[in-house]
């Protein structure tokens, strides 16, 4: 691709290849079919085949992808499960269901410790919902866009440190469905105002405001800052990679598309569980937003012309941008350059949508 910044030396360009590779060596891919979920081994020698090609100067980083097959192959349902860090990240299933309410109903049993279906959550990952907790009603009203949910008197069993991951956890787990935006809770025939242990506020209804994975940039405080929503990846015991939502309140901005694409380029403040998916020398180029499509420019002297641009990247930005209600698409140039092709060998020319990189494991 074609720049008019100086370019880098071979071996300065070489060493951040490597260095991408190294953190896109696998990517997300949870999908359970018929309820049940599974994941696969990562393919042998990826690494090696990699380090292979940037060493005989091949023109891309070459990786493996989230590869979904036709539309029956796609999810329908997405629970945010507890991982080994203790974030709450992304799981998706094909599940038989009747209805929405019947969905919803599944997801959140999924979610129960000990529950029904809590032996299909996959290693490494664990239930946010109490032990007993049983999903009295749930009622999902479309016109609304409202899920109400009501549970069990077990349902305040959990520790008090856990509170805020257990909310997030189903505020998220229920937005993720067509016809839900906002969620409100019960418990025992009674309306929530507060949760039942920690006291943490629920006013009204809550939606994906209420952020996930909470943290804090250096210097911001609670009341003066302004929230973003960032796609980083993880890794599990074995390796496999995933995607996770983390909700980080920075300094108060009247730009938030440049302001989320610089806290990716920042990368994750715990560096040791969660890796960046946008180098450190990326340059934020022009953003333009009408209607529901942003269009953004990504300035990288690491591509050149005929480079493959790790489909990672372009699915967390894809991922971050659309967690804003008036974006449902985005097209990603990277040095101006329109017409680009990602790892993944798919052809990333055209505006995405966040269905088409929906960060769950394929089964």
């Amino acid at each position: 691709m074609n720049h008019e910044s100086t370019p880098v030396s071979s071996r300065s360009r070489l060493s951040r290849l490597g260095m991408l590779a190294g953190i896109l060596t696998v990517t997300v891919g949870l999908t359970a079919c018929g309820g049940e979920s599974a994941i696969d081994a990562p393919p042998l020698d990826v690494e090696m085949q990699m380090l292979q090609q940037i060493e005989n100067n091949a023109s891309g980083v070459q990786g493996t992808s989230l590869q979904i097959g036709d539309e029956q192959a796609k999810p329908n349902m997405t629970v945010y499960a507890r991982d080994r860090y203790g974030y709450l990240a992304p799981i998706g299933y094909k599940w038989e269901a009747k209805s929405s309410d019947e969905l919803g109903k599944a997801a959140l049993e999924l979610l129960v410790e000990g529950g029904a279906h809590a032996a299909k959550l996959p290693a490494d990952f664990k239930a946010t919902i109490p032990k007993g907790t049983k999903v009295t009603q749930l009622s999902i009203k479309p016109e609304q866009q409202l899920a109400i949910v009501e549970f069990s008197d077990e349902f305040h069993q959990y520790k008090v440190e856990d509170e805020r991951k257990v909310l997030e956890s189903i505020v998220w787990t229920l937005t993720s469905l067509t016809d839900v935006k906002h969620v409100q809770l019960w418990m025992n025939g009674q309306r929530l105002t507060a949760m039942p242990v920690g006291d943490t506020p629920i006013d009204g209804r809550l939606s994906r405001n209420f952020g996930i994975n909470l943290e804090r940039a250096d210097g911001v405080s609670d009341m003066y800052s302004t929230p973003v929503t960032l796609y980083f990846t993880a890794l599990t015991e074995k390796g496999k990679a995933y995607y996770v939502p983390i909700t980080r309140l920075i300094a108060p901005s009247n730009d938030p598309l440049t302001a989320t694409l610089e806290q990716m380029v920042a990368g994750p403040l715990n560096p040791n569980q969660l890796s960046r998916v946008l180098t450190e020398e990326t340059k934020i180029g022009k953003i333009e937003h009408k209607g529901d499509l942003v269009t953004i420019n990504l300035e990288d002297t690491m591509f050149e012309q005929g480079d493959k641009v790790p489909s990672e990247l372009i699915k967390a930005v894809v991922l971050s941008l659309t967690e804003r209600p008036d974006i449902g698409k985005v097209q990603v140039l990277v040095n101006g350059v329109k017409d680009i092709k990602g790892t993944d060998n798919k052809n990333y020319s055209e505006p995405v949508s966040r269905v088409e990189v929906v960060p769950v494991w394929k089964g």
